[in-house]
């Protein structure tokens, strides 16, 4: 693991947008909302998204098609069948105290659209045809509120477009990354810049949380193979075992390095990915991890309640995002321990949430919290 402090300042085809925690024993409709993609330019897509049902909706919009930060909002194949690279970010969101600016109030049988350019979040520059579909689920409150009381599943349409690859490769990436190849791994062996660290106590809240994300991991590896009972609360399936062990001691190894390693964990936004509500995020094809603000203002170091969200199982999550800590990485599923474990086989153990939060549920509370004073 690499740490890059720095200011505050700024496989299979995946299915997005399934991701945001929804409580256990809401209702999910199957047909309350309908989701419709259309070409709007040469790589421009517009969602309208239609409240179907008879009342008003307040439809929240993290990890959803309606997101405004640069997400998987929609699974892209070329012709011949393959996958177009993910650029964009993996968001972790802040799950409790949502804010009424982190929805959309939809009316009966109102629409409401939303546009985006895939050339921001995927490299097109080969140009031609593409097929493009959108799935998931938007967690849902009552009108002007902001508890989550239910939860809309939706499938779009597929869209076929054909698309202007120099056109494409013209559009500003949504975080100006330079093409690297497919997954590629970085290994800049950046050491600790104690300089560039926003301040003293950001530094020391990352090296603990990666200790801990170390500690945490390593006796969740051990706990795969000795807690058959635990492991099948989230994983659902023996035959992914050695999958999920394996996992979990890659994030370990990267986790107990602070100066070198396969991924670049940044103590702050350099990327000006930090929207309201983003804990921290991920960029898998860059290998790079980036905490925001809240990450350290809003989260304990680690916690003593099951299943909540902290520092130390944040990081832990952050990690199984990248390509470089093993392949393939972790998508964004389902948030939560209710999601989580009602993921199929196959979704779990493809699951970021999933590794952290079995590693939360039971072993952090024998684990200090460790912070160096130096």
């Amino acid at each position: 693991m690499q740490v890059i402090v720095a200011l505050a300042a700024l496989g299979s085809l995946a299915a997005p947008a399934l991701g945001f925690s929804i409580p256990r024993g809401v209702p999910v409709s199957q047909s309350m909302i309908d989701v419709k993609l259309s070409s709007s330019g040469n790589s421009m897509v517009k969602a309208t998204i239609t409240n179907n049902g008879n009342r008003a909706l307040n439809l929240l919009k993290f990890h959803t098609i309606m997101d405004s930060n640069p997400t998987r909002k929609v699974s892209i194949e070329s012709e011949d069948g393959k996958e177009i690279q993910f650029t964009g970010m993996m968001p972790t969101y802040k799950e409790k105290d949502l804010k009424p600016s982190y929805f959309i109030s939809l009316p009966p049988k109102g629409t409401v659209e939303h546009s985006f350019d895939i050339a921001r979040t995927h490299d097109l520059s080969r140009g031609g045809k593409f097929t493009l579909k959108a799935e998931g689920m938007v967690p849902i409150a009552e009108e002007n509120g902001t508890e989550i009381t239910g939860a809309a599943k939706y499938h779009s349409n597929e869209l076929h477009m054909t698309i202007d690859g120099k056109k494409a490769a013209s559009v500003e990436n949504a975080f100006g990354i330079v093409k690297r190849g497919p997954l590629s791994r970085i290994n800049k062996r950046t050491s600790i810049d104690m300089q560039s660290c926003g301040n003293r106590q950001e530094l020391q809240a990352l090296t603990a949380a990666l200790r801990a994300s170390a500690q945490l991991s390593s006796k969740s590896a051990q706990a795969v193979s000795q807690n058959q009972e635990k492991y099948m609360e989230y994983f659902k399936d023996p035959q992914y075992m050695q999958t999920v062990q394996s996992r979990f001691q890659a994030v370990a190894q990267e986790s107990s390095s602070t100066t070198g390693g396969s991924t670049t964990y940044h103590c702050s936004d350099t990327m000006g990915g930090c929207e309201e509500g983003v804990l921290a995020y991920t960029l898998p094809s860059q290998n790079e991890v980036f905490n925001c603000p809240i990450y350290y203002s809003d989260l304990p170091p680690l916690s003593n309640e099951c299943h909540a969200q902290d520092q130390a199982t944040t990081t832990l999550h952050e990690l199984t995002h990248n390509p470089a800590v093993q392949e393939p990485f972790c998508e964004d599923n389902g948030y939560g321990y209710d999601r989580a474990t009602a993921l199929s086989a196959e979704q779990a153990v493809q699951n970021a949430d999933s590794y952290a939060l079995f590693a939360n549920g039971k072993f952090n509370l024998i684990l200090p919290m460790l912070i160096d004073p130096d």
